[in-house]
């Protein structure tokens, strides 16, 4: 399972390239922590919440679409077996639906993804689709740091939960920003041309 999700990152991590060395705006990277709360009603019985970290690496494309690739590790216990590591793991390619022009303003989150859980002695580690809604907020502080609130419903299908094949793990986040190229305006580094003779 280690390996199909490492191989999920890579792949995730590649699709992003493209669109990012062809972007006309600035790129950035977004480190994030908060809170993750799993179905009630799953059968994970109070190990349903703990805390999430991660990281976003994404591109602003247009003036209102952006896209990004996330990972995520959360410390949620689910149904730990002895002796056991029972940290969820996730990845996802996500698009960004911004409602304004400018770097201010709240957006709509669509992605899809994997997620590496452990449900129990019986399933142990299982990797599951994730489907992925959200809404966010990002606010930029100067010309090169920003903050960013998300909350994301990220829908696990196929999980070996009792009576339910679906599991919504709803994640609550606050980010920091950093961005960089873009414009000659926003350039993070000086561009050193040749010099004239």
């Amino acid at each position: 399972m280690w390996k199909s999700l490492r191989l999920g990152v890579a792949a995730l991590c590649f699709l992003s390239v493209p669109v990012l060395a062809s972007a006309a705006d600035r790129a950035y990277v977004d480190l994030f922590g908060g809170n993750t709360f799993l179905d009630s009603g799953s059968g994970l019985g109070g190990n349903d919440h703990a805390p999430v970290v991660g990281l976003r690496v994404g591109q602003r494309v247009d003036a209102h679409l952006g896209i990004e690739a996330q990972i995520a590790s959360a410390f949620a216990q689910l149904q730990k077996p002895a002796g056991q590591s029972a940290k969820q793991y996730s990845g996802a390619v996500i698009g960004n639906l911004y409602a304004l022009n400018g770097p201010n303003t709240p957006y709509l989150s669509l992605g899809i993804g994997a997620s590496s859980n452990v449900f129990g002695t019986q399933a142990g580690r299982v990797t599951n689709p994730v489907a992925i809604f959200g809404v966010g907020y990002q606010h930029l502080l100067g010309d090169h740091f920003g903050l960013r609130l998300d909350v994301q419903d990220q829908m696990l299908f196929d999980n070996p939960v009792p009576h339910n094949g679906l599991l919504n793990d709803l994640q609550v986040t606050g980010g920091i920003s950093y961005f960089w190229g873009g414009s000659s305006r926003h350039r993070a580094f000086p561009i050193i041309g040749p010099a004239k003779p």
